[in-house]
């Protein structure tokens, strides 16, 4: 007789939107990440910005650059925010973590059986899940160096916690903000790649 019953399945779409959005969202991370305009102070000429690791300034053609807390030329910097240095490894950590999952979506259509793959998505999926907290949690700590001498040097007396004073945010801390964002759906989609397939298939049992 008939009768309906279900399969595991793999959506394939959802395994290539998966890949997409993951490495999209890492390779964004990683660029925010290593881009020193998290801040930017425009006035008085000329500019100055700065991020986790590093600060210019100058004008984009005649920009120089260095690290946190070192001069560049004769304009002193002072200490930066101990606070930076966590937010690099909490934020460039999430990064790194997508980047790995990212590729773990790419073996997808080599794994041979599909209990093996929704193992595989669903261990990514918890990776994920931490690097996306891992993330929100640098963003929102990375304020707390406003009040550092460099940035109070930088932005002004009226800088603080939280304040940026005569500095603005810029747009590496917005593609954060925008990354982190997105790859809160990450370990969502890593859920979907497998579903229950209902179909109507032929039986052998007798039923009085």
């Amino acid at each position: 007789m008939k009768v309906r019953g279900w399969i595991w399945a793999t959506s394939w779409a959802v395994v290539g939107l998966w890949a997409f959005v993951t490495i999209l969202v890492a390779l964004a991370s990683l660029a925010a990440l290593f881009t020193p305009t998290w801040f930017v102070r425009h006035t008085p000429n000329p500019p100055v910005m700065f991020g986790v690791w590093a600060w210019c300034y100058g004008e984009a053609l005649v920009q120089e650059c260095a690290a946190l807390g070192q001069s560049i030329g004769d304009y002193e910097a002072a200490r930066p925010s101990s606070v930076w240095v966590m937010v690099g490894a909490l934020y460039g950590g999430g990064g790194a973590l997508l980047a790995v999952t990212g590729l773990s979506a790419l073996i997808m259509p080599i794994i041979p059986t599909i209990h093996t793959r929704a193992a595989v998505a669903h261990v990514a999926s918890n990776i994920q899940a931490a690097a996306v907290a891992l993330q929100a949690v640098g963003l929102i700590l990375f304020p707390l160096g406003l009040g550092s001498p460099f940035a109070r040097l930088q932005c002004g007396a009226s800088a603080s916690v939280y304040m940026a004073g005569g500095c603005e945010m810029g747009y590496a801390y917005m593609l954060a903000l925008v990354a982190t964002g997105l790859a809160a759906y990450c370990p969502v989609l890593a859920r979907l790649i497998t579903y229950k397939d209902y179909s109507d298939y032929w039986s052998n049992l007798n039923y009085m």
